[in-house]
């Protein structure tokens, strides 16, 4: 069971980005898939302004109806988040398939994730190391999305790859991406970005100490300071200032509660909440006030256990899985990391650190999407060097791969009820937006659709959307506002009027005495 063939060249990477597509997209079922979260919402409006080569789009008319979460719709239409994630998102959108650019990311990252695994070790460890990850709950959760840790997962990796090559061979170029990659995480994310370039600078700074190349840090830092310009751009472009951006913006205009830190703004917003705010602040409101400094020690343990169950737990993270038995080949893994790896785990730490900032729940693993491609090779890993410690016992120096290939083989019921499981959560996930979506179908011609706030909207889940150009949207999917929806209905006489309601996925027409 040696390496050979196909197993030691560039098919294997790029079988496995193959597989991590194919699982994605079955879990996903389109290549349109509506956008379940409202996270998700906003970056694929912004992914389609941007599209249309512009930076922002008018603001709607009367803004009250067409507010959306994380959405500024007054004066301009302009999502809150920094534009990295939706720039990449937008060739998927001039093609007509919005969930291309999630899939080929993800692809991309399950390659190297497989490559970069058996480079580090071997073809073994790498296998065990794409499959953990892959079938991780939290990855099988958020990868069939347009959330922005497709992006920044596949930013840290490409970050890490470089400084590891500058490091091992000097090449100018290879700092250079690192700069570049390193700037870009923050035009994606920028709290992770943080806890990425903190430890890529410590290591930076030592290597330049021990090999100046001054020249090359200088040309790095252009390249950097240009990628990272995208940001202020962006924000100029949308707001007419730089700074505040629309992220920080946001948060004092709609949600002062909902900051970094210690304490809680208790600032009245300065627009009226819409029914998804209102449900997203009863639902976390009690999570930030409980966010505080003398509760570190417990919160970080509390994140850590939440790392370990979204990881290592059951389908959807829920209930006892076997999996919790590869919790301590991980810890063996980590004790035996090659030492270009180390600075990854440094970095996984900066990111925990940096989080707790953030008020969250344990179970919210998202934040830390970034370095699970790290602990699934740390599992992997140490799966290896127990199965390698039998062998030596045994005196059998074949009996690692084969204990490897019967564990492998074990596990694939585990691994077919977990992708079922998972396809179950994302029809369950996106029911109601597909009511929605059913009942837009049949509607013939130019309409309104009031959306009811029923007690079926979910936190983290908001129906109402836009579209960057509001006149030539075919539907607008609108708040219900009662008898106040008189007044939208003045502004677009050649409109149809519906209302959805979201407790039993009906669509009624809607008539007021006004019409």
């Amino acid at each position: 069971m040696t390496e050979t063939g196909h197993w030691r060249s560039w098919v294997a990477p790029v079988l496995a980005g193959a597989m991590t597509a194919a699982v994605i997209g079955w879990l996903w079922g389109s290549l349109n898939p509506l956008p379940w979260v409202y996270d998700e919402a906003a970056y694929l409006l912004q992914a389609k302004i941007f599209a249309t080569g512009h930076w922002s789009a008018p603001g709607r008319p009367l803004p009250e109806f067409f507010e959306q979460v994380h959405v500024f719709v007054t004066p301009r239409l302009v999502p809150r988040y920094p534009p990295g994630h939706a720039l990449l998102l937008v060739p998927g959108i001039w093609l007509g398939a919005s969930a291309l650019m999630p899939l080929l990311l993800s692809a991309v990252t399950g390659g190297l994730v497989f490559g970069v695994a058996r480079r580090l070790a071997n073809g073994w460890v790498a296998l065990m190391t794409w499959l953990v990850w892959i079938t991780a709950p939290e990855e099988l959760y958020l990868r069939p999305s347009f959330m922005s840790q497709t992006s920044s997962t596949l930013i840290w990796l490409l970050a890490w790859i470089a400084l590891a090559r500058w490091q091992a061979r000097g090449d100018r170029w290879a700092l250079i991406m690192v700069a570049m990659f390193g700037a870009y995480a923050g035009v994606i994310r920028p709290i992770t970005a943080v806890a990425l370039l903190i430890p890529v600078g410590v290591v930076v700074l030592n290597t330049i100490r021990a090999r100046p190349d001054w020249a090359g840090v200088g040309m790095a830092a252009v390249a950097g300071l240009s990628v990272a310009a995208l940001g202020p751009l962006w924000s100029f472009e949308s707001t007419g200032r730089a700074f505040p951006t629309p992220y920080s913006e946001y948060s004092r205009v709609y949600t002062p509660w909902n900051l970094p830190g210690f304490r809680v703004d208790t600032a009245p917003p300065l627009r009226p909440e819409i029914p998804a705010i209102s449900k997203f602040r009863r639902e976390w409101l009690p999570v930030h006030q409980s966010h505080r400094i003398e509760r570190l020690p417990i919160i970080l343990a509390e994140r850590i256990g939440g790392i370990v169950v979204t990881l290592w737990g059951g389908p959807g993270g829920a209930g006892w899985s076997w999996r919790y038995g590869l919790v301590p080949l991980a810890l063996l893994g980590f004790v035996r990391l090659p030492s270009p790896v180390r600075v990854v785990g440094w970095g996984a730490a900066a990111l925990v650190l940096v989080m707790l900032s953030l008020a969250s729940r344990p179970l919210w693993t998202v934040y830390y999407l970034e370095v699970f491609p790290l602990l699934a090779f740390a599992t992997g890993l140490g799966a290896w060097r127990a199965a390698e410690w039998v062998g030596a016992r045994s005196r059998r120096a074949d009996l690692a791969p084969l204990l490897v290939v019967i564990a492998l083989v074990a596990s694939v019921p585990g691994i077919a009820d977990r992708l079922v499981a998972a396809k179950d959560q994302q029809v369950t996930a996106r029911m109601i937006r597909d009511d929605l979506a059913r009942a837009i179908a049949g509607i013939s011609g130019r309409a309104i659709v009031f959306v009811a706030p029923g007690p079926a909207h979910r936190p983290h889940e908001d129906l109402v959307s836009n579209e960057p150009d509001v006149d030539a949207a075919r539907v607008w999917v609108v708040h219900d506002r009662g008898a106040d929806n008189a007044r939208l209905l003045t502004v677009a006489p050649g409109r149809t009027a519906y209302r959805f309601d979201p407790a039993d996925g009906s669509i009624v027409p809607f008539r007021t005495s006004a019409r």
